[in-house]
């Protein structure tokens, strides 16, 4: 950890709420890093645990930024961006434990390959051979975006590619990719934002590699967990819907329209009662349908500021998005390696 107080090289953003569980072997292994010279940020978003009491005696390296009240994390994390001195800004789930070379392999990567972010080899915490997320991809079968090589064998990922975008639970970004691609849409709160985020910087002109040598262990989910199935289902069709009225290319729409009753199908929760969810459905359906409405509306009306950032053709965009509703293997990784 840098001891420059004014410009360290690289600026570690940690979104925390009530994330006292977690903190103290995200933070130990931070300590250990190969690659001294950075700070690390906590926003807190206003957690009623122990978290900021135990920063307080525990950490005083970190630079810890009370919030109020839960804003989410696009909230979080843009205020952590906003206050970050680095040059690069690395974005970080509290629930993760990350290996000592982390950073140094980030930072390497951008730097040999001229990108402007990284995605992290992001496994599972309790079996590290099997992978959380090899960079992200989007799906045209469910119209959202998933983590490439979600429980698949982590060796089937050993190769540095060019990936859709980032896993923000485990990232890296230059700085001049935020002031040109902007910051977190504050409106998605949770879910999606990574997404979204990735698909605004490849409009941009943006380009992201995968870098298998910079590993993390996530407990997959740990903070979604606390919220119950149907509002996260609710909310995950909301953001969804703004993702595709937002940042899709038009000659993609009517097909993202067609597809969108099989989409919502698949989505239903597994629950193990099948009246349980025939009942859930008849409930919960119609507050899904005016969700999707209310962020397809949300999302058309920020799709001109998204779109005036055009670096790249919308033909290329549309490819990016076609060609990740394969596998998220093999398929992905030579849609990396044709697109870079």
């Amino acid at each position: 950890m840098t001891d420059d107080p004014v410009r360290p090289r690289v600026s570690i953003v940690i979104p925390n709420w009530n994330g006292m569980a977690h903190l103290p072997e995200c933070l130990a292994a931070l300590r250990r890093q190969t690659f001294p010279d950075f700070e690390s940020i906590i926003v807190d978003n206003g957690s009623t645990d122990e978290s900021l009491e135990w920063l307080g005696a525990n950490a005083p390296w970190v630079r810890v930024i009370p919030r109020q009240d839960n804003g989410g994390f696009a909230v979080a994390v843009n205020v952590g961006i906003r206050a970050a001195r680095g040059d690069y800004v690395a974005l970080l789930n509290n629930d993760t434990a990350v290996d000592a070379h982390w950073l140094e392999e980030l930072i390497k990567a951008l730097e040999r390959t001229g990108y402007d972010c990284a995605a992290s080899r992001m496994v599972l915490y309790d079996r590290p051979g099997v992978m959380n997320a090899a960079g992200d991809v989007f799906s045209m079968v469910t119209l959202s975006g998933r983590n490439r090589g979600l429980f698949q064998p982590a060796d089937r990922f050993n190769e540095s590619v060019r990936v859709l975008n980032a896993c923000a639970g485990a990232s890296i970004y230059r700085r001049s990719f935020f002031e040109d691609v902007g910051l977190f849409d504050e409106q998605f709160f949770l879910l999606s934002e990574d997404t979204d985020i990735g698909l605004r910087a490849l409009i941009a002109g943006k380009r992201c590699i995968y870098v298998p040598t910079a590993v993390v262990r996530h407990k997959l989910s740990a903070s979604i967990k606390t919220r119950p199935n149907w509002d996260v289902w609710l909310l995950a069709a909301r953001n969804e819907a703004i993702v595709v009225a937002k940042d899709f290319p038009v000659l993609l729409l009517p097909l993202a329209l067609l597809l969108w009753p099989v989409r919502s199908l698949r989505a239903l929760p597994v629950r193990p009662s099948r009246w349980h969810l025939i009942g859930g459905i008849l409930r919960h359906f119609p507050r899904r349908f005016s969700a999707e409405l209310r962020g397809l509306r949300m999302g058309w009306t920020s799709r001109d500021e998204v779109w005036s950032r055009a670096k790249v053709s919308r033909a290329s965009v549309a490819r990016w998005i076609l060609r990740g509703t394969g596998s998220v293997d093999g398929a992905a990784s030579r849609a990396g390696r044709v697109m870079r």
